[in-house]
């Protein structure tokens, strides 16, 4: 195949089930690509997207249009614990379609994308009503619903000849054109009388948006009230360009003739990928370009696949990435030789010689790139600004069920993590637990499923221990004594130490005040390292002591039987031993949270926060309309199940981020409450 006139990148994302698959399977229909239209399973076609009925990974479909240009469709899943691949799919496109069911109207999911698209990457938007063949879709209502809750700055491109059961054509408005539907396509007609008056008041107003977007435009406008249709188009593609215009058009993925027009009307005014500048980092500066030769390409989806290894997706914005090329990873600082390249189409990997600008391919077996990574010229600085992944807060412990399960977990976690840039999983060493680390219960779901499923590894969830910590509130002194004499050469080591509270955050301090020699220099550093051994467990429950200041003073040594060994020991003791007696309490974990909301959840959600012991910090007005931040102190502990709580009271438009801030005191029910409960699993573990 000959290399197209244009590219075209768009993504599709809305709410789950609002047909963005069943879109894309309609345009590669009429690309005759694919013969069947209107059904998700081209993209889906995954096991557990095939189980849940939904799409769980971003997909690619590049579809020949028009005969010479390319149109990259990706799709993406409309749950939004599965922001990852959303993310990288709207950061490899130029031009985004927001898909809203005419039916079920603005959904959780709409104002998730739109948010997306403001704030994330603000690129080019289509607002397309699909399923407007079914009952109750009513186009005026739910262009007075857009223009209120999302832009005012929406206006439809194209009227429905019909609602629901009744959609039979669309009329351009651009092009003063109608369209009556058949069975695989389209096919001219007039334009209805009775919406002839609103073609041309929309029509009007998408000339004024046109102007609005050029001085020269605006100024010919203003004196002639018209533009020619060069002009037109021109000044729509930069309306669309500056979003300053978010052209609306209803569609249904049943009727192949709808998606037809809604693809013309997009090629017509959309940025192909040649006509898009770049933003770009150079050092801390930011710089715009345009495509050009030096190379400049983001990796933005990992698959493993169980045949073939690692699959890296990427988009390449300027400059081009061919066989055997050698390329930086900026994000690394590492060189990638390029072994193999392929094009992709859903399901389905091909060999390539290149990958050309603007175009989306995939690479094989790249060692250290990751989804989010820019690959340029060997010697650039040049950097694609980071896709803002966020950070997965919901974390259980995971337990393999039986050995074989723990040997093959490690392998299935490593590969499910380069898949997916927001989950986590490591090993918490203080409180002896495998933790993952997921968006939310159904990106848990979707995990353990893949673990299950595509590993065969088998796990058990537990809850997610809090790491407390143990200090002193008074001072006192410990004897550590270890003498044992076996015949031979025995151990002798004898200290005295005191101990006493450092502020909160300090840390440990170690004071040698030993004079006259009672015990030689070479064995301090052993009572030290004895004293640190201990603090790793504390005396009430067992946790890790911090904040305290050791003070050795004196000692007794025997010059034939000390050794290390015998003043670790004896550094250990004196500790436990001071350590009971200077009124030890247990300290608990606070962490800093920003709550972000819509006003009418404000109540609700301050009322949570006060109920897990929170201190509110401070409230203000977001930079989104109606939306407002909370921001408190919490014990770590209360959030473990704030993302669940969160989701449900704020029907999952709430959002919050996490970090920690320092540890203090627990009040006396929590600490009896931790003390028992270690002394319970200490009893149990011993059984």
């Amino acid at each position: 195949m000959s290399s197209p006139e244009r590219i075209y990148n768009l993504v599709l994302l809305g709410h789950g089930e609002v047909g963005k698959s069943s879109l894309i399977s309609t345009a590669a229909f009429l690309a005759k690509a694919f013969n069947k239209f209107g059904t998700p399973e081209l993209c889906d076609f995954e096991p557990e997207e095939k189980e849940k009925g939904t799409t769980l990974n971003a997909k690619v479909v590049p579809v020949i249009y028009r005969k010479s240009n390319k149109v990259n469709l990706i799709d993406t899943p409309g749950f939004f614990d599965l922001v990852g691949e959303i993310l990288g799919g709207v950061f490899a496109a130029d031009v985004a379609l927001l898909v809203i069911s005419s039916t079920s109207g603005l959904e959780v999911g709409t104002e998730k994308s739109w948010i997306t698209l403001q704030e994330d990457r603000p690129i080019p938007t289509f607002i397309v009503l699909n399923k407007f063949d079914l009952e109750g879709a009513d186009f005026s209502k739910l262009l007075g619903a857009i223009q209120e809750s999302l832009t005012p700055r929406a206006l439809p491109i194209a009227l429905p000849i019909g609602q629901g059961p009744d959609f039979k054509g669309l009329v351009d408005i651009i092009n003063m054109k109608a369209w009556e539907f058949t069975n695989d396509g389209a096919k001219p007609t007039e334009i209805p009388s009775d919406l002839a008056d609103q073609v041309e008041s929309y029509r009007e107003k998408l000339m004024e948006a046109a102007a609005e977007s050029d001085e020269e435009l605006l100024e010919k406008y203003l004196e002639e009230m018209t533009l020619s249709e060069e002009e037109f188009f021109r000044g729509l593609k930069g309306a669309l360009l500056s979003r300053s215009l978010y052209p609306v058009i209803p569609v249904s993925a049943l009727k192949p003739g709808s998606v037809k027009v809604m693809l013309d009307l997009i090629l017509n005014i959309a940025p192909s990928a040649s006509e898009v500048e770049i933003e770009v980092l150079k050092g801390e500066e930011r710089e715009t370009l345009k495509p050009g030769e030096n190379l400049i390409a983001r990796a933005f989806k990992t698959v493993i696949d169980p045949y073939i290894g690692k699959i890296t997706y990427v988009r390449v914005f300027s400059g081009k990435i061919q066989q055997d090329q050698v390329v930086f990873n900026s994000e690394k600082g590492e060189k990638e030789r390029i072994t193999q390249l392929g094009t992709v189409f859903a399901s389905e990997y091909k060999p390539a010689k290149e990958i050309t600008t603007g175009d989306i391919g995939v690479i094989y077996k790249l060692e250290y790139t990751e989804s989010g990574d820019t690959l340029t010229e060997v010697g650039s600085d040049y950097k694609l600004p980071p896709i803002p992944y966020p950070e997965p807060l919901f974390e259980r412990a995971l337990e393999p069920k039986t050995k074989a399960d723990e040997e093959k977990l490690s392998t299935a976690i490593n590969r499910t993590m380069q898949e997916d840039r927001t989950f986590k999983a490591y090993r918490d060493n203080e409180v002896k637990q495998f933790i993952i680390a997921t968006l939310g219960d159904q990106h848990l779901d979707i995990i353990l499923s893949k673990l299950k499923k595509r590993y065969k590894v088998n796990v058990d969830l537990k809850p997610r221990k809090v790491p407390y910590r143990e200090t002193i509130k008074g001072k006192a002194t410990g004897l550590g004594k270890y003498i044992k004499q076996s015949g031979g050469r025995g151990q002798y080591g004898v200290c005295h130490i005191e101990i006493e509270p450092l502020p909160r955050g300090e840390g440990f301090k170690f004071v040698d005040k030993i004079v006259g020699g009672v015990i030689p220099k070479n064995f301090i550093p052993s009572v030290e390292k004895g004293v640190l051994k201990a603090m790793e467990e504390g005396v009430l429950a067992g946790f890790k002591v911090i904040d305290v200041q050791v003070t050795l003073f004196d000692g007794k040594y025997h010059e034939v039987d000390s050794s290390d060994l015998a003043f670790q020991i004896a550094g250990s003791m004196a500790f436990k031993e001071a350590m009971s007696k200077a009124n030890p309490v247990l300290l608990e974990p606070i962490v800093e949270v920003e709550v972000h909301i819509p006003d009418s959840f404000m109540g609700d959600i301050i009322g949570l926060l006060n109920s897990k012991r929170a201190r509110i910090m401070g409230m203000e007005p977001s930079s989104r309309k109606g939306w407002q931040r909370i921001k408190a102190l919490v014990p770590y502990a209360e959030m473990l199940d704030f993302p669940i709580e969160l989701k449900s009271m704020t029907q999952g438009r709430g959002s919050f981020t996490m970090k920690f801030s320092h540890y203090e005191e627990a009040p006396p029910n929590v600490s009896q409450m931790i003390i028992a409960e270690r002394q319970r699993e200490r009893a149990e573990a011993s059984t």
